[in-house]
């Protein structure tokens, strides 16, 4: 484990990363102490708080990540970054993607706050204090920790304070952009995604062609059920499934990488044909 961070940070910095790693371990919470380090996969270097939620956020992102770059991945050009924190997974894709126009959304405010300061040197992502809904609405914060905030739709006409922030949904954000479709669409929203895939979805979903989503039946009950049966309405694939989410790719670009992969990787190099040979066409 030492060697990723070792590649990722140099050895000095390492130290000083596992070092505020062991700080948070042994119990300090204190949002006002950051570290910045600067990573050899990224541009711009990152700050972090000296708290438990930005530690496993670093950790989910950089060194065991739940989502790696994948080949299928073509044409990147309009990226939602739904649950965005503190803003590690924009940066990782404002460097995969450079020329993708990458639109974050966060319902912290303190989240919100620092995510801007680690996007800030990428002009192509633009970071909202707002949350991904169904509708564009007024939502209440009702529990979480740093790292995932649940959220509930309230009266619109509520005043807003600091347990207030703004739902908007999918299509005013396409409208907003100019655009008609997405090319990668990341949703980690503590349950929301329930709401995302009840209604309202019929424009903009059949419009994209990859979604990383994670999933909250925890939190919200009939959560997975839903996005599964409003999803299987449409021509997606599974790709992948993770700890921290399912992977879904556009069934045709998906099979078609699939099966070149397939073809040049496992079966020319590795398949006995002479085993079942009536079962080889070539």
């Amino acid at each position: 484990m030492k060697n990723i961070y070792n590649s990722l940070l140099g050895n000095e910095q390492t130290v000083q990363l596992i070092s505020f790693f062991q700080k948070i371990e042994n119990g300090v919470y204190n949002k006002n102490e950051t570290l910045s380090v600067k990573l050899t996969n990224l541009i711009h270097p990152i700050k972090l708080r000296c708290i438990r939620a930005d530690m496993q956020s670093f950790i989910n992102t950089f060194i065991d990540p739940y989502l790696e770059l994948k080949p299928y991945f073509e044409n990147i050009n309009f990226v939602i970054d739904a649950g965005a924190n503190i803003g590690y997974t924009a940066c990782l894709y404002a460097n995969w993607w450079p020329n993708a126009q990458i639109i974050s959304l966060e319902a912290d405010k303190e989240n919100y706050d620092l995510a801007v300061e680690n996007l800030k040197y990428y002009p192509n992502v633009q970071v909202k204090h707002a949350a991904l809904w169904s509708t564009n609405s007024k939502l209440k914060i009702e529990a979480g920790q740093e790292d995932g905030f649940v959220v509930k739709e309230i009266d619109n006409n509520t005043f807003l304070n600091e347990n207030i922030t703004i739902g908007v949904d999918i299509d005013t954000i396409l409208k907003e952009n100019n655009c008609s479709k997405i090319d990668f669409l990341k949703m980690n929203i503590e349950g929301s995604e329930k709401a995302l895939f009840t209604k309202n979805y019929e424009n903009w979903l059949p419009n994209t062609t990859n979604m990383l989503i994670e999933l909250h039946d925890g939190k919200e009950a009939g959560c997975a059920k839903t996005v599964f049966n409003t999803i299987n309405k449409y021509d997606f694939a599974v790709a992948e499934t993770a700890n921290y989410g399912i992977l879904f790719c556009k069934e045709k670009i998906y099979r078609t990488w699939y099966a070149k992969w397939y073809k040049e990787t496992i079966y020319i190099p590795n398949i006995n044909k002479n085993r079942f040979p009536e079962f080889y066409l070539d």
